[in-house]
């Protein structure tokens, strides 16, 4: 039995949204008030969604939310902190962060420029901004240096 019904969770969540003074940040836009722009179907007027950036499905993109899959993908990988680990696809990061908390080093390969400017933002002035390198570009067209252990989350 639920403790929650459907209709008690809507109407939560259209008092949560009707209180709610600002949207989340989304890449590319500010922080934007309730009603100064008009919604389209997909989201905002800019074509962004409010939860994050428009995904290329084309490019196979889906983003890792759980941590524990990221933790599990890490963990079945064994790395040791000698590693060098080169991640296809990284996304916004979650995984990337899980491995570098890990590895040695991280070359990251991301084909969408908007992802890596927000994976390079993610990890800027911090204590792993050192331990990641980013490439621009496919991974299957690109010379790529040396490195011991390949991860990828790969829909």
């Amino acid at each position: 039995m639920p403790k929650i019904t459907t209709q008690q969770l809507r109407k939560r969540t259209q008092a949560s949204a009707a209180t709610a003074a600002i949207k989340p940040q989304t890449i590319g836009a500010p922080y934007v008030k309730h009603g100064s722009k008009p919604a389209t179907k997909g989201g905002s007027a800019d074509g962004s969604r409010h939860f994050g950036p428009m995904f290329n499905k084309d490019l196979g993109q889906h983003i890792l939310i759980n941590p524990l899959v990221s933790q599990g993908i890490v963990d079945k990988a064994h790395l040791k902190q000698t590693d060098t680990v080169l991640e296809v696809g990284p996304g916004t990061g979650n995984l990337t962060i899980k491995i570098l908390e890990q590895a040695k080093k991280v070359i990251a390969c991301e084909a969408d420029v908007r992802l890596a400017a927000e994976l390079t933002k993610r990890v800027q002035g911090g204590p792993f901004q050192h331990k990641l390198e980013i490439l621009h570009g496919d991974v299957m067209k690109r010379d790529l240096p040396f490195f011991d252990v390949c991860i990828s989350n790969t829909p």
